[in-house]
């Protein structure tokens, strides 16, 4: 039997239309409610979830671990209200709870339609329902599906996670591809001020609660940026990328740290920082694009064609080093080279048409120009 877990406050509007769509997947559907003062409760009720009352105290953590104590299933998933399981991917999660004991990473998908994003990339119309409107994403792999009975235990106050508990329990990370696509930073800007704001203040908390956990510290980094205060992060992503540990927690530092040296007038450190990167982690796509880019940016066309070339050879035909590639190109005054690029791109990523009309102007001007 498989249980539902999830917590909520004041979630009326979405509640009914969750439920009603995940109801097939799940054998038990447990909502804590954590203070609503709107229909959540019997709503929830209604559309026969279980519900538990808990107060609130500025934790994640300790939210979601009451929710896991109510859960009678021998296997736990759990859900936000702005997230959803495509219907076609039930039967992958049915399918996974019927093997072995494991504690399952889903890659959560947060829609996001700034390409800024330090770890952006294109919608690929892989889910069309569930892309429809949306630019783009970037990944979080989170431990979602997990068996009960094992003693696990978020740790966090925000931005919470089963890492630890499941280290401590001898399980190995294992993935399973069903993306959770998560709509929570396509909302409204009154809410997602709102949920900055609280963000901000729980990540604050969290490190208070131990200066020495360098997720948490990452995490403020991201708050600061976010706050318009990057020069106040840079000391802070220098402590983590010289005394942090090994892993994904560097990697990001290492990249949000060359961001705020561009910014800050110091392409060549920026750039230096990047290689690091790359060196230490070949697998990492984000720190080849970043490097790439601000080797076009700095006018270091030799070196980098050498890091595309090496790029390519890793990631292959991704659209991201594809664009990169293109503007490359153009740069370098390969236009019509750059033409069957900029196409691709477009193949790639139907949601940026301006590679097509690009494409267009490079193969007007070769042929004003006589290359064609």
């Amino acid at each position: 039997m498989l249980t539902l877990i999830t917590i909520a406050k004041d979630e009326a509007v979405a509640m009914a239309k969750f439920l009603r769509h995940h109801q097939s997947l799940f054998d038990e559907m447990i909502v804590v409610d954590t203070g609503s003062t709107d229909e959540t409760v019997a709503i929830a009720q209604k559309n026969g979830a279980r519900v538990f009352s808990f107060t609130w105290c500025d934790d994640f953590a300790a939210a979601r671990n009451f929710s896991l104590e109510q859960a009678t299933g021998k296997w736990v998933m759990y859900l936000d209200f702005d997230e959803v399981i495509a219907p076609s991917d039930f039967k992958r999660i049915r399918e996974a709870i019927k093997g072995p004991h494991a504690c399952y990473l889903l890659p959560q998908w947060n829609y996001y339609n700034q390409p800024q994003h330090q770890e952006w990339q294109p919608v690929r119309g892989r889910y069309p329902k569930r892309e429809k409107g949306q630019l783009g994403f970037f990944v979080a792999d989170q431990y979602r599906l997990f068996p009960t009975g094992l003693g696990l235990k978020w740790h966090g106050r925000v931005h919470e996670d089963l890492a630890l508990s499941v280290k401590a329990a001898g399980f190995k990370p294992q993935g399973l591809d069903v993306p959770i696509h998560h709509y929570g930073y396509v909302g409204t800007d009154e809410r997602n001020a709102g949920r900055n704001e609280m963000y901000g203040k729980l990540v604050r908390k969290k490190v208070e609660d131990d200066p020495d956990d360098w997720k948490a510290l990452l995490e403020l980094a991201y708050i600061l940026v976010q706050e318009g205060q990057g020069r106040e992060a840079i000391p802070l992503l220098e402590k983590l990328v010289t005394k942090g540990p090994e892993g994904p927690v560097l990697s990001r530092a290492q990249v949000m740290l060359g961001t705020l040296y561009n910014a800050d007038n110091r392409p060549e450190e920026a750039i230096a920082i990047l290689h690091t990167t790359v060196t230490d982690n070949p697998t990492w796509l984000f720190g080849w694009t970043d490097l790439i880019k601000l080797l076009i940016e700095g006018g270091h066309w030799e070196q980098a064609t050498i890091a595309m070339e090496v790029a390519k050879q890793t990631f292959g035909e991704d659209p991201l080093l594809l664009k990169l590639e293109c503007q490359l190109l153009i740069k370098t005054r390969r236009i019509v080279e750059a033409i069957p690029i900029a196409r691709r791109v477009t193949e790639l990523m139907p949601g940026m048409q301006e590679f097509a009309k690009l494409a267009d102007q490079c193969e007007a001007l070769a042929r004003k120009e006589g290359l064609i």
